[in-house]
C-alpha cells in the first residue's frame, strides 16, 4: 500500500496564439534569439541567444561620417552609373 497510484509530471507545453506567438517565462523582453526549426511540421524548435543588432546611423551621423572620411570620389555619380551599367 506504500506505492503511489498517481504520478505527476511537469509539462512545459506552450500554446501558440492567433498571431503565432508563444510565451516563455525564462525569456525577457528585448532579448534576441535565432530559431532553428527541425522537421517539416516544426516538430522541434531550438532558440539560440544572439547579440542585439547594431544601432543604425541616423542621416546626420552618416553625413558627418562621410565628411570625415579620407575617401573622395573622383567621378560624378552620373559618370559612375554610365560606366558600370553600360
Amino acid at each position: 500500500m506504500g506505492s503511489r497510484v498517481w504520478e505527476f509530471y511537469i509539462i512545459n507545453a506552450v500554446k501558440v496564439d492567433s498571431l503565432k506567438r508563444i510565451r516563455l517565462t525564462v525569456l525577457t523582453p528585448g532579448d534576441y534569439y535565432e530559431p532553428e526549426v527541425r522537421g517539416r511540421a516544426a516538430e522541434e524548435i531550438t532558440l539560440r541567444r544572439m547579440p542585439p543588432p547594431r544601432r543604425r546611423f541616423t542621416k546626420l551621423e552618416a553625413l558627418r561620417a562621410i565628411e570625415k572620411s579620407p575617401l573622395r570620389f573622383t567621378h560624378s555619380w552620373e559618370h559612375v552609373k554610365e560606366e558600370t551599367r553600360g
